[in-house]
């Protein structure tokens, strides 16, 4: 049976009980296909095919990287030539490896304007383990499964607002229908680690963001509407990896607060924009 096939039953039935079958048929295109990272669950890919902290790895000719005069911390490294076989999520490569790094000290860079381009990096290629430099924050080794499941988009997404204009009174039940599933998807109030599909926001819709300052805008001085964010629609950054606050990491990025990894079509993965997000 396909990964997502049981899933998409539950959704089904959970359409059926919250909306109407036109509703439902307009809803359903948009679901995409994820990666739940999880320490405890049955996942696929290899135990080595997600590591987050401990030691950290980088190209054998690449120099440390800083940002501003301070050495940036290292994240973790996804292997995505092991999950190749696992699923096909769009959005996601399907082979090489890339190692995560971040300026996380403060004051912390949110990724609100161009200026802080180098306030993070993706490194791939043959990536071999080295020593960190003083300076850099040391975090706790966790490896984690990489779990199939399937996104809904956030009521803050521009979509989801769409659908609202065309049926009037379904965004009160979406948040319903949104909470449950994020409930069933994330048991227990688990870090919400994910490679590909729907972010989940804290705030407000991540790729409008990244299209907003890949174009100059300066986030830090002025967030955008809602209006501007449907304008951004349709400038797709797909997210590539998020990381959540973990306390067995040592992480702590608001409360709630998560770390986007995004990327645009087409573009290699040392090009992925950072965006935080934080209460």
């Amino acid at each position: 049976m396909d990964h997502f096939e049981s899933q998409r039953q539950r959704l089904r039935s959970l359409f059926g009980v919250f909306l109407a079958p036109e509703v439902s048929a307009a809803l359903s295109p948009l679901i995409r296909p994820a990666l739940r990272l999880d320490a405890d669950g049955p996942g696929r890919g290899g135990p080595e095919a997600v590591r987050l902290g401990g030691r950290p790895r980088l190209p054998a000719d690449a120099s440390w990287p800083d940002w501003e005069g301070r050495p940036l911390d290292y994240l973790g490294t996804v292997d995505f030539s092991a999950l190749q076989g696992t699923v096909t999520v769009p959005g996601l490569p399907s082979k090489g490896t890339a190692a995560f790094y971040y300026a996380t000290g403060a004051p912390r860079p949110w990724g609100g304007d161009l200026s802080q381009q180098d306030a993070w990096r993706v490194f791939t290629g043959d990536l071999q383990e080295t020593e960190a430099p003083a300076g850099t924050v040391a975090f706790c080794d966790a490896s984690l499964s990489a779990v199939p499941h399937l996104s809904l988009p956030a009521p803050e997404e521009p979509a989801i607002r769409a659908l609202e204009a065309a049926y009037c009174g379904f965004l009160n039940v979406y948040e319903q229908l949104h909470a449950a599933w994020q409930q069933h998807v994330w048991p227990d109030r688990a870090p919400m680690h994910q490679l590909g599909g729907w972010p989940a926001v804290v705030e407000r819709p991540v790729s409008a963001d990244c299209a907003a300052v890949a174009a100059g805008r300066d986030l830090d001085d002025k967030p955008l509407s809602a209006d501007e964010q449907a304008a951004l629609a349709g400038e797709a950054w797909d997210l590539l990896l998020q990381l959540d606050s973990d306390p067995r990491l040592g992480w702590f990025w608001g409360d709630p607060g998560r770390v986007y990894f995004s990327l645009r079509a087409g573009d290699p993965l040392d090009q992925a924009w950072l965006t935080v997000q934080a209460r």
